[in-house]
């Protein structure tokens, strides 16, 4: 086995495996505002390693139009699935909780999936050639694009989350400290 060649999908197979896991369990998770940042730098870790192995994209203002398409419209996607999500706090311990929605997870799965098979299989194909040698390569510099809708995807959520948690924070805390300033009752 070499590792050399293998060594590239590492970071992918981590993430796939992480977002595999979570879609599995689809329970509701608990929204812990220090820990929103996560995703998208693992996701941006992610494309970092899938895009450094890649030369520019040609023509470049084409694809460039197309990445920006991409991510906008991941962003609009991101946005909805998650302001249609149902957000709750426990009033004893002050956590919000989301039930997300196994779509978006699954889409990066399967966009990641689709590239890194592509690329296993075809090493030498040059998705962003003038005149790709192989077939697969405009299906990998299309699946390049669904993961720059990936990533505007996992921001927008991770912004829309915040949005939505942000206010049921504050009502907790300011009714925590309404309660606690309130004279004891005297029997």
């Amino acid at each position: 086995m070499d590792w050399k060649h293998l060594l590239p999908y590492l970071g992918p197979v981590l993430v796939v495996v992480l977002l595999a896991r979570r879609l599995a369990r689809n329970a509701p998770r608990k929204v812990k505002p220090w820990r929103l940042y996560v995703g998208p730098i693992v996701i941006t870790l992610a494309v970092v390693a899938v895009f450094s192995t890649t030369p520019l994209p040609q023509p470049i203002l084409v694809w460039a139009l197309g990445f920006v398409v991409a991510l906008a419209l991941g962003v609009a996607a991101g946005f909805l699935t998650t302001h249609h999500q149902q957000f709750s706090i426990d009033n004893a311990t002050g956590e919000v909780s989301a039930r997300a929605t196994p779509v978006g997870t699954m889409l990066i799965l399967v966009l990641f999936a689709l590239r890194y098979g592509l690329k296993y299989i075809t090493p030498h194909a040059d998705p962003y050639a003038a005149h790709p040698v192989h077939p697969s390569a405009s299906v990998i510099g299309w699946t390049d694009l669904g993961i720059v809708f990936a990533v505007g995807m996992v921001y927008a959520r991770t912004v829309t989350t915040w949005i939505h948690a942000r206010p049921l924070l504050a009502a907790h805390k300011a009714q925590k400290a309404i309660s606690s300033e309130a004279p004891p009752a005297n029997p």
